[in-house]
This record gives structure tokens, C-alpha cells and sequence, in this order.
């Protein structure tokens, strides 16, 4: 008895356990919200790579890429995107921040800060072409406002 009710009670958690693996949280937020998150994970990965921090700082450029990720799956419309965000994603922020992945793997600081203001510019050349008013600040040099 013990038995059946020790494994009955294995297969519910395993069941239970799955499910939950299954289900990601919904993100309720508008395109502006997700951007607040990915500024934030910017601004401070700029300031962790002025100080050659490469464990945080990698941290937080998945931080960052995760919640692109998120932005790109979520927002294949909006009123402020002539695109889907995947197509920018993918064309304009993916290739530096694979950039300052393989930097930091390597501790190479000078090339990681070289893509990350790269990223700076071409987040900034986006708002621009979009009308956005909002400046993303590089915060590698200690000078951002």
C-alpha cells in the first residue's frame, strides 16, 4: 500500500512539475514597459563593463538578450513598428551583443565596450527612425547623463 501510494504520489508530482515547466509567465507589459527592462540591463552593463566585470556584466547581458528575446516574440506589431521587433532584433542588435558575448568569454573589456557602443548606436539610430524620443546613454566612459 505504501508503495502505490508513494508512487502515485511520484507520478502526480512528476505531472504537476511539467506542467509548470510548461507554462512560462505571460508578459502583459506594452512595448515601452519591455524597453524600461531592457534599459535598465543596457545602462547597467555599460557601467560593469567600465569596471572590466565580466562575470556581472555577462549576467547582464542575458538579462538583456532574454527580454529582447521576449520583445522579439512578442511585438510582430505595434503601433511604433513598421516591422516585426524580430526583424530589428535580428538584423541591427544581434550581431554586437553576440560581439560582446564572445568578448567577455575571452575577457577582452576593449572589444566588448567597442560592440556594446556599437549596440549604444544602432538602439539610438532606431528611436531615431522611429521618432522615439528617447536617448540610450553608453555607459562605458563614466559620462552619461
Amino acid at each position: 500500500m505504501k508503495r502505490i501510494i508513494t508512487i502515485s504520489s511520484l507520478i502526480v508530482f512528476v505531472i504537476f512539475f511539467n506542467r509548470c515547466m510548461n507554462e512560462s509567465a505571460i508578459n502583459n507589459k506594452d512595448l515601452d514597459d519591455n524597453m524600461l527592462d531592457i534599459v535598465m540591463y543596457h545602462d547597467n552593463l555599460g557601467t560593469h563593463l567600465r569596471y572590466k566585470d565580466a562575470d556581472y556584466a555577462s549576467w547582464l547581458l542575458e538579462g538583456m538578450d532574454s527580454t529582447l528575446k521576449v520583445v522579439a516574440s512578442k511585438f510582430d506589431e505595434h503601433r511604433k513598428l513598421e516591422v516585426p521587433f524580430e526583424q530589428s532584433y535580428n538584423k541591427l542588435l544581434v550581431p554586437s551583443i553576440d560581439k560582446i558575448r564572445v568578448a567577455l568569454g575571452k575577457n577582452d573589456f576593449p572589444n566588448a565596450i567597442v560592440a556594446y557602443q556599437t549596440l549604444t548606436k544602432k538602439c539610438n539610430g532606431c528611436h531615431i527612425d522611429h521618432n522615439i524620443d528617447k536617448e540610450i546613454f553608453d555607459w562605458t566612459d563614466g559620462n552619461a547623463h
